[in-house]
């Protein structure tokens, strides 16, 4: 296999939402206010960052078989600088095909390089073949996370 790992180039923000779109299927699913407009603004958005990465995997014929985004966030008082891998996402037909650990590992080497003292996935509870997967490449069940939904009047 192939695949090519690169981070995400501005113009490709519609295409690297698509792929955001597997984890809506079984056993994930789709956000209650999704919206695809609004989340290609966001991703353009985020790739101005210093502080994020969104990578994409391609195979040898350049179809996007995978994507991932890890950002820089919080300076924890405890555990020094976290990165968050906020998305993995690899097309259904490429899974198990070596593609989100290639995603995973370029998301961990950029945190390295970044100056992040550990990494942070939230993953959800019904994942869990992503679980293994994970937990296969060297990750620890170390937290369960919390999530509260603001309301915006719009």
């Amino acid at each position: 296999m192939n695949i090519q790992i690169r981070r995400l180039q501005q113009g490709t923000e519609a295409e690297f939402v698509m792929g955001l779109e597997w984890l809506f299927d079984p056993p994930g699913s789709r956000p209650p206010d999704w919206d695809r407009d609004r989340a290609v603004e966001r991703t353009a958005q985020v790739l101005a960052s210093e502080n994020v990465a969104l990578f994409e995997a391609r195979s040898p014929q350049d179809q996007l078989v995978g994507v991932a985004s890890v950002y820089l966030d919080i300076l924890s008082v405890r555990f020094g600088r976290r990165a968050s891998i906020e998305d993995l996402a690899v097309h259904p037909e490429w899974r198990s095909r070596g593609v989100g650990a290639s995603l995973l590992t370029a998301a961990r080497t950029w945190a390295q390089e970044h100056g992040a003292d550990y990494v942070f996935l939230e993953s959800g509870v019904a994942r869990t073949e992503a679980h293994r997967f994970y937990l296969h490449q060297g990750a620890t069940h170390a937290a369960a996370a919390f999530r509260w939904t603001v309301e915006h009047n719009r």
